[in-house]
């Protein structure tokens, strides 16, 4: 080879981690070959020192339960952090980054959280932190925002960017699956950990959404900052409505740009799309990212966003771009990673404009409609449709509304208007509908 090797430390082997070590061994030629030098792991440290020698996938020489004697290990230029969480992740991180030693994580919660002082830590230090695992498996569209996209000014950003959520909103909506038994399901399948609670709550796709926003627009956005709802609450019931009036529901990330008042908005939420668009087209345990450049246009970034081998595919690209030399010079020359920029203004959440779907389970009687319609006038919210099924009078029955664009404040005060009536049973259920631009 023309130059010498570029050592590598991983911490972690676990699903991801053992299909990194996995690559790096089968396709140690092909990798070479590609960017003109071998790259060879050096150490691997793993709590379960053990388990790792026993799968074989790596020798039993490099691997080590011992982190001082991970960190000693000569000609290491880059450490691969997989460990997880914002921890002791976060101290492994910053002992390799204060040694000079690069970084290639796919650690969204450590990044959405610790990123800006992270990426100046790096700065500080001659080292880069390359990240495209953390928000989209295998799917490149960190390299797409930072690179592919820099001649444009980024306009918006929807993403479907968990798995877990998407395969069970695909089994409520394909077979007719209740929450609790899609999610059963995926937990079976190994789409959805035994505590699935930071996926469907929206919290694991706001650390994504925190990290690509702050990237498209180029501020500084922290994972809290996020605000999200995730699709625990959701009733089947709804998304059969949903599919009646032509929509598919999706758990979105959503960034936007309001030009005008100089703010963006970042949210996650459960979304209607019509069924016609291409994110809705979107099944399974897949991901997608849509963007939109004021110069390109739509472009659509979508395959698996989770799984072994396409994490770590993800995962030794970083590594391999390094190991080239072309990462590191423009993480030091380009002003790409929020640490160089401000804080987001960040627009009121109640002020944007939306369409709605609102189900309330009313009285059947006279008037009942009209009055609650009339709460919606009042707010100056404006109704596209109106769906009731005929049932039996003197029962509580759902009725469907979808509004017009209106603001989020304006109709959580029409619905608690709305709520507060004798004839309503139980809280009115919101559902926010995106169209998305042309």
């Amino acid at each position: 080879m023309a130059e010498s090797a570029i050592g590598v430390g991983l911490i972690g082997c676990g699903t991801v981690g053992g299909g990194v070590a996995k690559l790096l061994r089968e396709q140690a030629d092909l990798y070479a070959q590609r960017i003109g030098r071998p790259i060879v792991l050096r150490r691997l440290l793993d709590k379960e020192k053990d388990r790792v020698i026993q799968s074989g996938l790596a020798d039993a020489n490099i691997v080590t339960d011992d982190v001082d004697s991970f960190f000693d290990t000569p000609d290491m230029q880059v450490v691969i952090e997989l460990a997880g969480g914002t921890g002791a992740a976060s101290v492994f991180v910053r002992r390799a980054l204060e040694a000079g030693k690069h970084i290639v994580t796919a650690n969204k919660a450590l990044l959405a959280e610790q990123g800006p002082e992270l990426f100046a830590l790096a700065r500080k230090h001659n080292a880069s932190i390359a990240f495209e695992a953390s928000c989209g498996g295998g799917i490149p569209c960190v390299t797409a925002l930072m690179f592919g996209l820099m001649a444009n000014r980024i306009d918006a950003l929807y993403g479907i960017l968990n798995g877990t959520c998407n395969y069970i909103l695909t089994e409520m909506t394909g077979k007719g699956k209740t929450y609790d038994k899609a999610l059963a399901d995926a937990q079976e399948l190994g789409y959805a950990e035994a505590d699935p609670t930071l996926d469907v709550t929206g919290g694991d796709t706001a650390h994504k959404i925190a990290i690509l926003a702050s990237l498209a627009f180029g501020v500084k956005i922290t994972g809290d900052q996020v605000p999200a709802w995730g699709v625990d609450k959701l009733d089947l019931k709804d998304l059969n409505f949903g599919a009646e009036l032509g929509y598919d529901i999706k758990l979105l990330a959503i960034a936007e740009r309001q030009q005008d008042a100089g703010t963006v908005s970042v949210g996650v939420e459960p979304c209607f799309i019509h069924k016609s668009e291409l994110l809705a087209q979107v099944g399974g345990a897949f991901n997608a990212l849509s963007v939109y450049g004021h110069a390109v246009g739509h472009t659509l970034y979508y395959g698996a966003g989770a799984g072994q081998m396409p994490t770590a595919s993800a995962v030794v690209a970083d590594l391999m771009n390094i190991a080239a030399g072309w990462y590191p010079k423009a993480f030091e020359s380009m002003r790409l990673t929020p640490d160089l920029h401000e804080p987001a203004k960040l627009a009121d959440p109640d002020s944007l404009q939306s369409r709605y779907y609102l189900r309330i389970n009313a009285m059947d009687q006279p008037g009942v409609i009209a009055q609650a319609t009339a709460a919606l006038g009042d707010k100056g919210i404006s109704l596209s449709a109106v769906l009731q099924h005929e049932t039996n009078a003197g029962s509580y029955v759902p009725v469907v509304i979808v509004t017009h664009k209106a603001s989020r404040g304006d109709l959580l005060e029409a619905v608690k208007r709305i709520e507060s009536m004798d004839a309503i049973e139980g809280p009115p259920v919101i559902i926010r509908i995106v169209d998305l631009p042309d």
